[in-house]
């Protein structure tokens, strides 16, 4: 094997181990993105909730926890989407993810929390229209401690 031959195959290991290196670099960009994402979907959760709350107290006005229930409604529908890969769990990604591995072995009760919170959050969104804000804080109150404290108890980390 002449020189030439030698280095351009030299090369051509040395581009191979590049290109897989990137590429590995760029899965674990991608999974700490889909961490980030997620962390502000649900944050963005906590948001709402605290606006319903807020209004539930009288503190802000209806025309607040309306957009927030309709927020609360349209995140619910996608919260299922950023729990697909179990590879971005608290176990494979400790430090970054709070979300506990038993998400993907336990996910029909996982999927559970997230699907009976939607029947929870169209009765509140119809008692924002027509109820009081002591009716919307009492439901909320009671959402938060049957679905949201029951599913973050169960399926995340604590934080910090």
């Amino acid at each position: 094997m002449s020189f030439t031959v030698a280095r351009r195959r030299v090369a051509t290991v040395v581009m191979a181990l590049g290109l897989v290196t990137i590429a590995a670099s760029s899965m674990a960009q991608d999974k700490a993105a889909l961490v980030k994402e997620r962390q502000v979907h649900m944050k963005g959760q906590g948001n709402s909730n605290k606006a319903i709350n807020d209004y539930g107290k009288g503190r802000v006005p209806k025309a607040v926890a309306e957009k927030a229930i309709a927020d609360l409604q349209a995140r619910n529908a996608k919260t299922l989407s950023f729990f697909t890969d179990k590879s971005t769990s608290s176990t494979a990604m400790p430090g970054v993810s709070n979300a506990k591995a038993n998400i993907w072995t336990d996910n029909a009760k996982f999927a559970s929390y997230v699907n009976n919170l939607k029947p929870l959050l169209d009765k509140q969104a119809a008692l924002i229209k027509t109820g009081t804000p002591a009716q919307v804080g009492a439901l909320q109150a009671e959402l938060g401690k049957a679905n949201c404290s029951g599913c973050h108890d169960t399926f995340r980390e604590p934080e910090g």
